[in-house]
């Protein structure tokens, strides 16, 4: 396989750009490569990595051979995928320290941040919605009324020691966020009360100081991705073609109930408050919801000039047809 150093460069650096959009609740990395231009070649690759690893267990089940493995493998985007996950795994350690950092220390205002960006990330959803009729309204009101009162008015709790099937199951679920518009793993983690064990342990296991457990645990969340890749991935797909509309409905139900657990002031009690936290914490939130309100106006800018081209290019075949 030869490199394309320039190619290579780019695509690890939009990796580090959906890693942190990974690390960060509120923002998914596949709202990231929408924007970026690389949507389709980014699920492109986990599909053939998908494919690869079905073949894998039709080897097992003796109903497949090396050579069609052989064949799935070579169909896989290296030059894309390798690059692009070491720019997401790299981003993923290094911010794992910011964010540890503000959770810490200045609670009220990362979770302003949060809210912000989860305010500003409702109407992805929304726009992907085809239909917006009364079973979507009910599904939005069931979902977002069940989720409100089981989340309570507490702030999520942070699983201090979770179990291995518990960790489990949190990537499980936390992967079948990356083929959904404007939810991340993060997010799932967060309501889980997964997120600021699994950031505090990647902070640790880049200084060499998480415990040989705490990593166990961490590839145990490696394994219910991989897991819930092949199994929730192709349950989602399904949903997104044949019930588009119900499963945006439940997810702004899902986002909209989630406010309760990110709002600031829930935090208050965990940092020295001032005159100005308020302010600052109403500032910190405008800026999060900035970030994703301009994101989607790049990204529908981008739409634009895609279907003007292909406009263009159909009228220029026309012209030269006739």
């Amino acid at each position: 396989m030869k490199i394309d150093t320039k190619y290579s460069v780019i695509t690890f650096l939009r990796g580090m750009v959906m890693g942190i959009a990974e690390v960060i609740p509120g923002v998914s990395g596949s709202t990231m490569a929408l924007i970026m231009g690389i949507y389709d070649t980014f699920i492109g690759f986990l599909a053939q990595i998908s494919d690869f690893v079905k073949e894998i267990i039709k080897l097992v089940l003796m109903k497949s051979t090396f050579s069609d493995i052989k064949k799935k493998f070579f169909d896989i985007n290296f030059k894309f995928g390798v690059f692009l996950a070491i720019g997401m795994v790299f981003a993923f350690g290094l911010f794992a320290h910011v964010i540890s950092y503000f959770i810490e220390v200045y609670p009220v205002y990362i979770f302003a941040f949060f809210f912000g960006l989860v305010l500003a990330s409702l109407p992805i959803p929304y726009k992907e919605m085809k239909n917006r009729g009364i079973k979507e309204l009910v599904i939005f009101l069931l979902t977002f009324g069940v989720i409100f009162y089981l989340l309570g008015a507490s702030p999520p709790t942070t699983v201090t020691d979770p179990s291995f099937l518990l960790m489990f199951v949190g990537g499980f679920f936390a992967i079948s966020s990356m083929l959904l518009p404007g939810i991340s793993g993060s997010f799932i983690l967060l309501l889980m009360g997964l997120y600021g064990y699994v950031i505090e342990v990647v902070k640790n296991a880049t200084q060499l100081k998480a415990s040989t457990e705490d990593l166990l645990k961490i590839m145990t969340l490696g394994l219910g991705i991989i897991v819930g890749f092949l199994v929730v991935s192709k349950i989602l797909k399904f949903l997104l073609k044949n019930y588009n509309s119900y499963l945006m409905a439940f997810l702004i139900g899902l986002m909209m109930a989630s406010l309760r657990v990110l709002w600031p002031l829930n935090y208050a009690d965990e940092m020295i408050v001032t005159q100005n936290t308020d302010v600052i914490a109403i500032v910190v939130g405008l800026v999060g919801f900035l970030i994703v309100f301009l994101l989607q106006r790049t990204s529908v800018k981008k739409e634009i000039k895609k279907a003007e081209k292909e406009v263009e290019a159909i009228e220029k075949d026309i012209k030269e047809k006739i």
